[in-house]
């Protein structure tokens, strides 16, 4: 189904885009618009600014949820739920501890006043697909001043990113790596998903550095989102879950290796990780975690695997990518589903709780929006990426987690390399 008949525009306008695209998103984007881009989207979407405004954030003992800075009664789901059942889109972002609060998850305790979920409704966007761009308005009064602002064209000195540093060195994470692999081998869950925090200082200005990642990184679900917090630059290969009238679909990676442009060597790579029992089994494990959690919520019976470990591409790395699908129960709402699925299984482990429990107090901080959700919501009907590939950037600092999941038969050396290759697609901008 094409995008525009999953987020119904009450008018769709012809735009003619008064410079190359994206650069001429350059404006707005400055001006605070947020930023779907790439083709896992179905082509980019650009709200502009303005547009009711909702989200949480840590009190201490809970989240506190305000729709236009009125505090709103329920969980942060319910409030969720209720607000985007208006007739307007909604694109935003949950984090990680949200998720597993909503799921009673154990998690660490986020800092007093921490953002966990920022979504904005949307009047007005700007929609492009193969060149050509289209005013998109769920009002009656579409928005026709921005051509000017469009046009005008910034160039800006590239930004400086310095060296990312992991917050624990090769030794730490293969204690970390060890532990779990003790608690596999007493019984305690099947794979883990560690993960850990690269910090880096940086200068400049956060679109130039998002329009250079997106170029290079092309990544299908990239964004550009700030959220009254930190800004989110993602460049996310991976669906956690999408809703498109009542069928649920979840895309979920788990295998690495890196793309080197050597094609022979990189296709032997690829089949060599298709047929490594300690990738078969990560993999598994997942997804029969995934299904178990659609299943929660799906019609008896319509859970399937519709692709399995299929072997897909990127700048700087090759990943083992299945497909989940299923049909949601009648009547099931929004904040079931988000609770059955979330936090996603591949940057979990199973069994989910217990993985849970353990990273909490293994990991080296929160993960903020990280492994979270990133996407839009309209009525019925969402798309969410899973943050990975995510940088969270504040003024003169930033974030970005890399992580990976540990069996039986992971190798502490390899699984530290593993998660400096998830840096690169970073650092190429």
């Amino acid at each position: 189904m094409a995008l525009a008949d999953r987020l119904r525009p009450l008018r769709r306008t012809p735009f003619p885009l008064p410079q190359a695209w994206p650069a001429c998103a350059q404006g707005l984007l400055r001006e605070g618009a947020l930023w779907l881009h790439g083709s896992g989207w179905g082509g980019d979407v650009l709200a502009l600014p303005g547009g009711p405004r909702l989200e949480s954030r840590w009190s201490g003992d809970r989240w506190i949820t305000t729709l236009e800075g009125q505090e709103q009664p329920g969980s942060p789901y319910a409030i969720l739920e209720r607000a985007t059942a208006f007739p307007h889109p909604w694109i935003g972002a949950l984090g990680f501890e949200l998720a597993c609060g909503e799921g009673g998850l154990s998690h660490k305790s986020p800092a007093p006043g921490e953002l966990g979920m920022a979504w904005q409704g949307v009047a007005q966007a700007i929609q492009v697909n193969d060149g050509k761009a289209e005013l998109w308005s769920w009002n009656e009064a579409p928005q026709t001043s921005v051509e000017g602002i469009l046009a005008q064209v910034c160039t800006l000195a590239r930004p400086r990113l310095e060296s990312l540093i992991p917050r624990w060195d090769a030794a730490i994470h293969r204690d970390a790596v060890e532990a779990i692999r003790t608690r596999i081998l007493d019984g305690g869950f099947y794979v883990a998903n560690l993960c850990v925090p690269f910090d880096a200082r940086w200068s400049g200005d956060e679109v130039t550095l998002a329009l250079s990642a997106f170029r290079r990184a092309k990544a299908p679900f990239g964004a550009l989102l700030p959220l009254g917090g930190p800004t989110l630059l993602c460049l996310s290969m991976e669906r956690v879950l999408s809703q498109n009238g009542g069928r649920l679909t979840s895309e979920p990676i788990k295998g690495s290796t890196a793309l080197r442009g050597d094609t022979a060597a990189d296709e032997a790579a690829g089949a060599a990780m298709q047929a490594d029992p300690k990738e078969i089994a990560e993999h598994t494990m997942i997804v029969d975690l995934v299904r178990n959690d659609l299943g929660r919520v799906a019609e008896q019976g319509s859970v399937r695997v519709s692709e399995l470990m299929a072997l897909r591409t990127y700048p700087t790395v090759q990943h083992l990518v299945s497909r989940v699908e299923a049909k949601a129960k009648a009547g099931m709402g929004l904040a079931a589903i988000l609770r059955s699925v979330l936090p996603g299984g591949s940057v979990t482990g199973a069994p989910k709780a217990a993985v849970c429990a353990h990273l909490a107090k293994a990991e080296a901080s929160t993960r903020g929006f990280y492994c979270g959700a990133l996407g839009w919501i309209h009525g019925q009907d969402f798309d969410l990426a899973l943050p990975i590939r995510t940088a969270q950037i504040f003024e003169d600092r930033l974030i970005y987690w890399a992580g990976g999941g540990i069996t039986l038969r992971s190798e502490a050396s390899k699984e530290w390399g593993e998660l400096h290759l998830k840096t690169k697609i970073l650092e190429l901008s």
